[in-house]
Order: C-alpha cells, then sequence, then structure tokens
C-alpha cells in the first residue's frame, strides 16, 4: 500500500469516529431542541463536505471538528447542570416548544441579490394592493351612493 492511501485511510477513519463523537455528544444535551440543533449541523456540515479530496483541506477540517467536540462538551456539561438546577430564573431552553429548524448559520445568510429581490417582490405587490383597493372603493362608492342630479339619483326631500 502506498504512503498516500494509508494516510488517506487514516484521514477517513479519524473523520468516521469525530462524526461518531460529535452525534454521541449531540444525542447527550440535556433538552430536546439543544439535540436537535447540534445533530442537524453536524449532519449537514458532514454532508456539505463529504465530497472533499484535498488532504490539506480535509486535515484542517478534522482539526476544526476536534474543536468542536471540546466545545460541545463543556456545552453539553454546562447545560446539564444548569437544568439540574431548581432555582434557575432564565430558562436553559428559551425555544423548548418549538420545531427545531435549520439556522440561518447553517445554510448561510440571504445573498444580497436574493433581498434585493424578496423586497422588489414585497414592494411590488404593495403597489398592486395600494392601487386596486382606491378603484374598487370608488366603484362602490359610485354604486351606493350617486351623485345629486346623476341618472338614477332619488332625493327624499326633493323631486328632480
Amino acid at each position: 500500500m502506498s504512503s498516500t492511501s494509508t494516510t488517506s485511510l487514516q484521514q477517513t477513519q479519524r473523520v468516521l469516529g469525530l462524526y461518531r463523537k460529535l452525534l454521541k455528544i449531540g444525542k447527550a444535551m440535556p433538552t430536546e431542541t439543544r439535540q436537535a440543533l447540534v445533530l442537524s449541523r453536524v449532519k449537514g456540515d458532514f454532508r456539505a463536505n463529504a465530497a472533499e479530496k484535498d488532504p490539506q483541506e480535509v486535515e484542517g477540517m478534522i482539526q476544526l471538528a476536534e474543536l468542536q467536540v471540546d466545545n460541545l462538551e463543556i456545552q453539553r456539561d454546562h447545560l446539564t447542570e444548569l437544568s439540574k438546577n431548581p432555582n434557575l430564573i432564565i430558562p436553559v431552553d428559551i425555544h423548548k416548544n418549538a420545531k427545531p429548524r435549520i439556522s440561518r448559520f447553517m445554510r448561510g445568510p440571504p445573498l444580497s441579490w436574493e433581498r434585493k429581490a424578496a423586497q422588489e417582490a414585497k414592494d411590488k405587490a404593495k403597489q398592486q394592493k395600494q392601487q386596486q383597493q382606491p378603484q374598487t372603493q370608488t366603484q362602490t362608492q359610485k354604486a351606493d351612493n350617486p351623485r345629486h342630479g346623476s341618472p338614477g339619483h332619488v332625493c327624499k326631500n326633493h323631486k328632480h
């Protein structure tokens, strides 16, 4: 076996080990919401980078994942300890009953052209709605309240 394939095999084993470890830490989080967040982030990040072949890039990602293991272990321990405190005033998980969702950090911020297009569509819909409302109101007003002296007008106080 060549040294390149040995290195690649070792990296693959390290990646799989880190993946399993991160999933295990995620499942040990004290609340369902936090569990869902961590698990979806871990799975999403690993899927997004699964096709990476450059050994240096993979090594950088492995080092980042190792830092995240340490970070998540500290979070897990801290949040678990907080959740045991009956006198806790600040809730451990504010969104306890909320459904897990993909955070904006997982999909990235919207691109400027996406924000601009969304704002333009919103403005256009608002303008169309404003233009339609006055026309509808004036047609209704004319039908309900014909002007004095117009055809179909009937005065209660006098005749024409």
